[in-house]
Formats: structure tokens, sequence, C-alpha cells
């Protein structure tokens, strides 16, 4: 029975070996370790299956027994060179390993000879099997040197590190154990100890439990791994050895003093096996309170971060939630050490956010490794999972560029990386040190690590979300606070829900005695534009306001839009601008030009005088000693008399400067003022060769006004421009109708231009001047008589430079729609 069970054995430990090699090579990352891994395993394999072959055979045939020592040969020695892979320390111990491999070449020689395998003998508990010579006893002794060697050297490297590579060496220390310990048990029946080689079956398991961290990559806690697989298994096994217990119990009670038989107790066997199978409940429970007692921290911590993702969705503060995440990380995973990285929306560069720990001097990772188009990026953009250090580096060989930074990560301090993705950005990063007890991450902690960091990149946006909306809201309120202007907000119910300070300041009214309130609390008439522009839904504009507030009046512009809300409604916004400021500095600069005009006429009338009054002051200075010429006399009298006059005709001329009689305004045509004024200046057009081009709109335009008056302006501005075209030329009038900006009327655009070279440009801001002229005999008063006839019908003046010469235009209000049918006939037949 030993017999079978070993040689059986050996076949699962040739098929594990090969099973376990072959899903290496195919799935583990490249690097020495998977290089050792392979060697060890494929020997372990050929070992075994040669052995297997041996025994199967029905007349044992040393080839096969030959090979096998062959390859057992380098068992051992592949087991060390794995050792020095797996600590780092095969560039320092490549001589030693040359030596083993030489000495293991040279046993390998002597196999084929007597000095290793003397002959081929019998036992019960193993069968055919070998007889040890000299150079098998040297194997033999190779063999338990270099088991007993890498386990002193793994043994001192787990005291010396610490979280991944602690973890790693101890895979490989309790794989070796489990494995070499069984195969310790097929040496002894070679030395004539009878011990059933049961221990065979543990070998398989040395090649699944490396496999198994190769291939996961997640290198759990050992605990993790081993007790996995063993809570399933040693519930099952208890199960069963209670079920066989009480078979066997009962199969003795009914045979008394009878042994049982081999086919009984294979009935027994399978009956229990079936109750096993059949009682799955029982055995589920079981497995739940083997896997707490052995995991209470790991659930204990995965516990803790449910908890945590509970309270995350409540706090909306990003500073307070990114310091409550990192806590809750740091004290459900006991590490010494996290760092939060997040980033803004719409930026390009991570910022530390948080810290909890200390980190203990030792480097931590830089921002530039953490842009979106770097390796390291890469690599979790294509994962999308939590990587543990070594995951990292493994797989930053496979990407380019990547072990141009993967030396530079290696000196950073850090034992898990944590992406938060959000859509398909990494919002943010986390960096967790080792544990303070040095173990691995567990399978349950990145489990619920996963779970809880998903929630927090979306607690996080949020919150991120939340505080940008904060502060456009508060910078709104700040521009609404501070405008210039005053705002009043009205919504579709008719309640005030925005009173800025300005229009505090305006209507002396208090935002807290108006907001939430209807109109009715506002100063009129203010209140009652407002409430015609909501209850109309119409905007409205007036530009000159009179509004009385305390004791002050002032004037403001107010000027109302539509704002629709959000349940479809129209809701009004009033924009209120205060011109008391406007007007005065207005009415100020009026009475400075009055009185800046008035000096200025004053000046040249003093000129003007003065004139003839030298004239009369000469003559009379002579007139004691010319007294008896009688020519003197007559000259004298006719001399004074003409000063006097033209003295006269001054003052009288100045008291009736573009004075405008209202008394005298009645409806007239503009077309017939031109027409007459042309008719009475033809003689000096044709004179100086001037043609006159009249352009005129078809419709009757009509105004109020002094019809002398503004003949004088035509024939002022016409007569300028004949005297500036001293060679003839063409003078251009056009009449049209025209929409002034801001204004509700109709203005009468009328447009005198000739072709006289125009008035030089530093003239042109005097040109209304009174007295100012720059023609030798002019007296400078006709242009400044024609801005007052114009001026006192409320209308404009203004004139500007052609390519030509000067253009004069002049506007006028209409007052046509005021104007009878039958004056307009009157006037135009």
């Amino acid at each position: 029975m030993y017999k079978d069970i070993y040689h059986y054995g050996l076949l699962a430990t040739a098929v594990s070996s090969f099973f376990v090699a072959f899903i290496v090579y195919i799935k583990a990352y490249e690097d020495n370790k998977k290089s050792a891994f392979l060697l060890i395993n494929a020997a372990i394999g050929l070992w075994a299956f040669c052995l297997f072959i041996f025994h199967t055979l029905h007349q044992p045939q040393i080839s096969w027994l030959t090979f096998s020592q062959l390859v057992a040969i380098f068992i051992p020695v592949t087991f060390i060179h794995f050792v020095f892979v797996l600590l780092d320390e095969l560039p320092q111990r490549k001589k030693q390993l040359i030596l083993f491999y030489l000495l293991a070449l040279a046993l390998g020689l002597l196999s084929f000879t007597k000095l290793s395998i003397v002959g081929i003998t019998y036992k019960e508990v193993i069968g055919y099997h070998l007889v040890p010579g000299p150079a098998y006893r040297v194997f033999s002794g190779m063999f338990f040197f270099l088991m007993i060697y890498g386990f002193i050297l793994m043994i001192k490297a787990l005291k010396k590190n610490t979280g991944f590579r602690k973890n790693q060496i101890r895979y490989f220390l309790v794989g070796s154990f489990l494995g070499f310990g069984g195969a310790i048990f097929t040496f002894l029946p070679l030395y004539n100890v009878s011990i059933p080689p049961l221990g065979i079956l543990a070998v398989p398991g040395y090649g699944i439990i490396l496999a198994y961290a190769m291939l996961k990559r997640r290198l759990m806690d050992i605990r993790t791994v081993v007790s996995k697989g063993l809570i399933f298994s040693a519930t099952t096994v208890s199960i069963f050895i209670l079920f066989l217990f009480i078979g066997l119990k009962v199969a003795t009670y009914y045979h008394l003093g009878i042994i049982l038989d081999l086919r009984i107790f294979l009935y027994i066997l399978a009956l229990c096996f079936f109750l096993v199978i059949m009682l799955t409940s029982l055995r589920r429970n079981l497995e739940q309170l083997i896997e707490k007692l052995i995991f209470k921290k790991t659930i204990s911590s995965s516990r803790e971060l449910i908890k945590g993702s509970q309270k995350l969705v409540t706090i909306l503060d990003e500073k307070k939630l990114s310091e409550f995440f990192l806590q809750t990380l740091v004290r459900a995973t006991d590490v010494r050490w996290g760092n939060l990285w997040l980033r803004e929306e719409n930026k390009v560069d991570y910022s530390l956010t948080a810290i909890m720990g200390e980190r203990g001097g030792k480097t931590p990772v830089e921002k530039p490794f953490l842009k979106e188009d770097s390796p390291f990026s890469r690599i979790f953009k294509k994962e999308r999972r939590i990587l543990l250090r070594e995951e990292i580096f493994s797989l930053l060989r496979d990407i380019e560029d990547g072990n141009i930074i993967e030396d530079e990560l290696r000196n950073a301090d850090f034992s898990l990386v944590i992406p938060l993705f959000f859509k398909n950005s990494i919002k943010g990063w986390v960096f967790l040190g080792e544990k303070k007890s040095g173990d691995m991450f567990s399978h349950y902690e990145l489990q619920a690590l996963s779970l809880f960091t998903e929630q927090a990149a979306i607690a996080i946006t949020n919150a991120q979300l939340f505080r940008r909306i904060n502060r456009m809201k508060e910078y709104n309120e700040r521009i609404v606070t501070n405008v210039d202007s005053g705002l009043i907000v009205v919504n579709e119910e008719g309640k005030i829900t925005t009173f800025n300070k300005k229009a505090e300041e305006i209507t002396s009214v208090s935002s807290h005695s108006v907001l939430q309130k209807d109109l009715k609390v506002l100063p009129s008439p203010l209140n009652e534009i407002i409430f015609k522009s909501w209850q109309s839904k119409r905007p409205l504009s007036i530009p000159e306001l009179a509004l009385r507030t305390g004791e002050d009046n002032i004037i403001v512009s107010v000027k109302t839009s539509l704002i629709e809300e959000e349940s479809g409604q129209m809701g009004v916004i009033a924009i209120l601008m205060d011109l008391t400021e406007v007007k005065r500095m207005e009415e100020r600069m009026r009475q400075t030009e009055k009185l800046a005009s008035i000096g200025s006429m004053v000046s040249q009338l003093a000129h003007e005088i003065k004139n003839p009054l030298s004239s009369i002051r000469t003559f009379t200075e002579l007139l004691p000693e010319k007294f008896q010429e009688e020519e003197f006399r007559k000259e004298f009298f006719s001399l004074v008399s003409g000063e006097i006059n033209r003295i006269d005709a001054l003052i009288n001329r100045m008291l009736n400067l573009g004075k405008v009689n209202i008394a005298e305004y009645k409806t007239i045509s503009i077309r017939e003022i031109i027409k007459d004024t042309l008719s009475s200046l033809s003689i000096h057009l044709r004179e100086q060769n001037i043609r006159i081009k009249t352009t005129y709109c078809r419709e009757p335009l009509l105004i109020w006004g002094d019809s002398q008056g503004l003949r004088e302006v035509f024939s002022n501005i016409i007569i300028n421009s004949i005297q500036a075209m001293p060679e003839g030329g063409n003078i251009s009038i056009s009449i049209q109708r025209k929409k002034r900006r801001g204004t509700d009327g109709n203005f009468l655009e009328i447009n005198i231009t000739d072709e006289g070279g125009g008035i030089p440009e530093k003239y042109l801001h005097r040109i209304f001047d009174p007295f100012f002229t720059t023609k030798p005999q002019g007296s400078g008063l006709g242009l400044y008589i024609c801005y007052q006839i114009i001026q006192g019908h409320g209308g404009e003046i203004r004139v500007k430079n052609t390519s030509s010469g000067a253009n004069f235009t002049i506007l006028l209000p209409l007052s046509e729609t005021n104007i009878p049918v039958e004056k307009k006939r009157k006037i135009y037949g």
C-alpha cells in the first residue's frame, strides 16, 4: 500500500512540477526569478517522472534510475541558485554558485558509474530502489548542506527585510520547507531506515505555493496563501475524520472481535466522503468560523473601511474629506505613513493634498512620475487596479522608457499605490508605506481598499465640484455687491431676490427691508417702472428719472431686462445708474462754457469798440487846435457820427445775437427754406461758377421753427462755402430722415458739403466760438449765430473735413406727427 502511494506521489510531483513550470513560463513576468524557478521545477519534474517510469516497469531498468539520479543532482544546486536570485545576492555569490554547479557536474558524470549507484534492491515500503555508492553519499551530503545553507540565508534575510521583500522570502521559505522536507523521506529507506516515504505527497505543494505567489503578483500575506487552502481542506478533513470515526465505531459495534476487511473499510470511506460533500452548509459554517479566527485583524480592517465609506458621502469640504480619507486608510491598513495627491479638473499637475504619519526621512515620490503621459501613469491606466511596489517594477519593464524610471522609483519609499479613477482619468494617487507589523497586504484588504477608494474618488470629485460651485457663487456675489450700478432682481412671483449695495445707496433703502418682499417697498416711481416691466414681460429703458430719497432728489437711469427662471417663468433684472453727479457736472460745464463764451465775447466786443473810440479820441485831441477849420469840423462830425453809429450797430447786433423769437415759430418746410436761400444767392453762385447739387427724400419733411433764423443759418454756411471756392466748384445739399440712437423721435438731417479744401484741423474745435475767424475781413460771428439758432431749435450742428472740403451737418427735430393734414396740404399744395 505504501509502495503505491509512493509511486503515484512521484507521478503527482512530476505532473504538478511540469504544469506549474508551464504556467509560470506563459504567465509570469520576465525576470531572473522566473528563469531560476523554471530550472528548479524542471529538475524536480524530470527526477520524479524518471523514477515513476522506473517503478512502473515490470523489469526495473537501471538506465531510468541513472537518469533520474543525474537530474536529482542538480535539484539542490538550482534551489540555491533560486535563493541567491531571490535575495539579490547572485552577483556577490556568483563564484559559490559556479563551484556548486561544477560539483554537481562532477557528480553527474559519476552517476553512470558504480561509485554512484552500486545496484538495485527491493523493499516493501518503497519497491525497487538503488543501492547508494560513495558518490551518492556525497550527493546526499551536498543535498542536505545546500538545503540548510539556503534556509539559513533566507532566515537571515527575513530579519533584515520588511514588507514585500520579507513576504516574498517567506513564501519561498515555507514552500521549500514543505517540498524538500517531504523529499527527505525518500532518502531514508535508501539508508535502511524503514519509514514509509509518505513525504512525497508534500513535494507538489512546494511548486504550487511558489507559482501562486509569482502568478498573482499580489503577493499576499503568507497566512492568506496557505490558510485559504488549509481552511477548506482542514474543514473537509475534520468532518471526514469525524464521520470516519463514527463509521468505524458503528462497524466495530456490529462486528465484535472481527477485524474489518479492506472492502468494508472502503465502503465506510466512500460513505463518509459522500456525507462530507452533502453537508455543505455545515462545512461552510466551519470554514467561516476558522476564517474569522485566522483573519480576524484583516476582517476588522475591512469593516473599518466599509464604515469609513459610509461617512465619505457626508463630507463636502474637500480638505476635510481628503484628511478623513487618508486617515481612514492609514489607520485601517496600519501603515507607517500615507500621502494623497489630487488634481484639479482641467489642470495637468497633481498637488500633495494630505500627509499622514512619519516617513522617517526616506525619499518621497516626485511629482514628474505622476504626470498623465508618464510611464508610471500608463501602467495604471492599463491595469486599472491597486498595485504593489514590486508589481510596478515588473510592469515597467514591459513598456517603453520603463527602465529609465525604475531605478529612480526604487529609491522612493512606498509599498502600495492606489490610483483614484474617475471615469477614464486618474483623479488622484494614494501612496502607502510599509505596515508597522512588517506584514504584507492581504487579499481581503486589497478588495476592501478597491471598493473604498472607488467611492472616495467619486466623493472627492463631488467635493471639488461643490467647491467650484461655491467659488463661482461667491465670485458672482462679489460682482453683484461691488458693481458700480444698482442691481435689483425680481423673481417670477414678484418678490425681490437681489438688492446689491449700490442699490441701497441709490434708493436709501436697506437690503434687509426689501429682500423677499413685493416691489411696493421701493420708492415711487421706481417701483412702478419695475412692476410695469415685470407685469408686461417687456424690457424698459428710462434715460432719466427723478427720484426722491429722503430729503434729496436724485436723477437715475433705469433699464430693465427679462431673465428666465428655472420654472420657465420670467423674472426681471433692473439696473440703476445714479446720474446726479453727471448732471451736476454737465450743468457746471454749461455754466463754464457760458462764462468762457461771455468772456470771449466781451474781449472781442471791447476790441471792436476800441477801434472807433480810438478814432474819436484822436479827432477830439485835435479839436482845440483845428476847430476853426471848416473842413476839419466837417470831417470830425462825419467820422464821429459814423463811428458812434458803428458802435451802436455792434451793440444792437450783440443784443440780438442768435436770438430766436419763439412767437415767430410755425410749421415750415426745410426744402422751401433752402430753395429761397439759394434763390437769394443765385447771382453770387453764377459769378463764382458754383454748381448746386441737391438730394431730397420724397416724403414731406416739416419742422416747427423760425423760418427767418433758419434762412440766416443756411445763408451763412453757403456764403462761407462760396468764399472758400474762388475758382468755382460744387456744393452738395442733402436732406433725409434719421432716427437718433437712444431717442424715440425722428430727426431731419441736412448735409452741406463743399470743395473748398476744408478747415485746418487745429481750428475745427473753435469754429463756432464768437469772433473767431480765419478771414482777414471776417467778424467771427456768422457761425456762432448759426450755432445759437440751431441750439434754439433743439437741434445740433457739427462740422468735419472731407477729402475735398468741409461738411456741415445739421440735425433738427421733426414734428411732422403733430402737424394736421390740412397744413401739410397748404404747404405742399
